[in-house]
């Protein structure tokens, strides 16, 4: 890894004959040149224990003093969103229930979407609220539910402010702006109204979770996240690049969360920040915080789901060696002694679309206002530290978590490995039973442009397809193996 040292020459300059004074410009130059780099993240290829281009993340060991039952409790049935809607309002539209119960749960939970908790505010009123943990992060394969899979099916194409209106209008008149229903609902229609025109995406399957985050933080004071009054704290850049969502098994091995390796230090505030739409203050963030650390501990013991299809040991075998030659140093070891490297891979090595690590290291605005807010002051502290680059990601289960790269611009794996068969144009019927569990990813078909909303557009900046051709220089059986 690159170390930044700085050293006294004690020279007069004056004294030198010209040659040595051309030297020490030189010298002088590459010296600047160097300073400069080691701002940007020290992502360099000087280790001779890690792939060129790589950096090892610090270490970053998460507390495992929670209880994963009460984690697993409060992310179905919690109240961290903050506020939310009415319950009767909520059950009175229709198609807002249903009757699967895929988060097994009970009372008034049990017929909502994963996506959805409802609880009974302090004030004594119900309310349905979310977009929960798990409405991004749970999903279907082939009619199999998931619990911590990223939903690459989710829609945030369309603007909603339409039925936030309607909402609004309905609830202030239904019960009036002094009764507790609506002092539950104004906080957390009033976030979701000022995240709405940064989380429209260019096409379904992606998601704008950073989007969202940053324009909800935008109006909220650092020191107390107190709301603003309606103003922001700092500009919110309009254009906002989605990303692909990952798994939640995958957060017990690393060492910073988000593709970029920006989330560091304490992950339970990281991970809690969907509340930032609603939260009243730090004295209910604190709360939700000690609720979190529950969460972490569910989070350690959930496992990958088992690959369900039919396995050639035979091919296996083969397939284990050519991994161990090609892959393990950056994506790690796995059976009976795993091991993950936490390495963070500049964007110029790993060759994929560079817009999404670019943004936040262009756009510091966000990772300023996170430092100094109370997710970065308070104790235990976390930080938003921006990179040009991704983090090579463990592959448990990988075969459910299609699409792939951190844009979700790969359809199946086999198109992963290799370069020459990935579309630019793809489109999916967004079903869960249109999986494939041999090239393991979404069946699509290629499409001569992008027509619709159902079709991924790998020309639109932020969503390109390249890079990460190391499978390219295999053969076809390898590649299968």
């Amino acid at each position: 890894m690159l170390r930044c040292e700085t050293i006294e020459v004690n020279y007069t300059l004056k004294q030198a004959p010209m040659r040595t004074k051309r030297h020490f410009f030189l010298f002088s130059l590459f010296g600047l040149l160097v300073l400069s780099y080691c701002k940007d993240e020290s992502i360099g290829p000087t280790d001779p224990e890690i792939p060129p281009g790589t950096a090892v993340l610090p270490t970053n060991i998460q507390p495992r003093n929670g209880d994963a039952q009460r984690g697993w409790d409060y992310l179905r049935t919690g109240d961290f969103i903050g506020g939310g809607i009415p319950l009767a309002v909520y059950n009175s539209f229709p198609g807002n229930t249903n009757d699967e119960n895929l988060l097994q749960r009970e009372g008034p939970n049990a017929k909502l979407p994963p996506g959805f908790n409802a609880f009974t505010t302090a004030s004594g009123v119900q309310v349905a609220s979310g977009l929960t943990c798990f409405g991004c992060h749970s999903g279907k394969v082939n009619g199999q539910f998931i619990p911590g899979l990223g939903n690459s099916l989710l829609d945030f194409t369309q603007n909603n402010a339409a039925l936030f209106n309607i909402l609004e209008f309905g609830i202030r008149n239904r019960y009036g702006e002094q009764s507790p229903e609506w002092q539950v609902f104004e906080p957390f229609v009033r976030g979701s109204k000022v995240t709405l025109p940064y989380i429209i995406m260019p096409f379904k399957g992606i998601n704008p979770a950073f989007a969202l985050e940053q324009a909800s933080v935008a109006h909220r004071r650092p020191a107390d996240l107190s709301w603003n009054g309606g103003q922001t704290i700092f500009p919110v850049p309009q254009a906002s690049i989605g990303s692909d969502v990952p798994p939640l098994w995958l957060a017990k091995k690393k060492y910073a969360l988000y593709y970029n390796g920006m989330g560091r230090g304490d992950f339970s505030k990281l991970l809690m920040q969907v509340a930032v739409v609603a939260v009243e203050d730090t004295i209910n963030a604190r709360r939700i915080n000690n609720n979190f650390k529950d969460v972490m501990a569910w989070l350690q013991q959930l496992q990958a789901p088992k690959y369900p299809g039919t396995i050639d040991q035979t091919l296996a075998a083969k397939g284990r060696t050519i991994y161990a030659k090609n892959c393990q140093a950056c994506h790690g070891t796995y059976g009976a002694e795993e091991s993950y490297p936490n390495l963070l891979v500049r964007v110029d090595k790993v060759g994929t679309d560079s817009a999404y690590a670019n943004y936040f290291m262009e756009n510091i605005q966000f990772s300023n206002w996170y430092t100094q807010s109370w997710y970065g002051q308070s104790a235990p502290r976390s930080e938003a530290k921006p990179s040009r680059g991704y983090v090579a990601p463990p592959l448990d289960g990988i075969w459910a978590t299609a699409p792939y790269l951190h844009n979700g611009s790969v359809p199946t794996l086999e198109d992963l490995l290799d370069s020459t068969k990935r579309p630019k144009y793809w489109r999916r019927s967004f079903e869960d039973k249109d999986y494939d569990l041999q090239k393991m990813g979404w069946k699509y078909s290629v499409e001569a442009n992008a027509s619709d909303k159902q079709t991924y557009n790998t020309t639109l900046k932020g969503y390109g397809n390249g890079g990460h051709t190391y499978g390219d220089q295999m053969s076809v059986e390898e590649r299968r193996a």
